[in-house]
């Protein structure tokens, strides 16, 4: 087998973990190579938890079950 090809599993995939026990892939990939990067997903979803409790927050303060009224 080439030096240069990589050990794929059953199902075609890169496997984690190399024989010797060492990380397939460095954790400095992991988070800024692949589809879609995983800090700009993490970002994302921080972003879009903080607006769903500021839309809950709002809510507690206008509307119905607020208690200012």
């Amino acid at each position: 087998m080439p030096a240069t090809q990589k050990i794929k599993g059953p199902d075609g995939r890169i496997p984690d973990r190399l024989p010797d026990g060492r990380p397939a892939v460095s954790w400095e990939r992991r988070w800024t190579e692949g589809q879609l990067p995983l800090w700009l997903v993490a970002t994302a979803g921080g972003i879009a938890v903080i607006f769903v409790l500021g839309i809950f927050f709002y809510g507690s303060y206008t509307g119905v079950g607020n208690s200012l009224g």
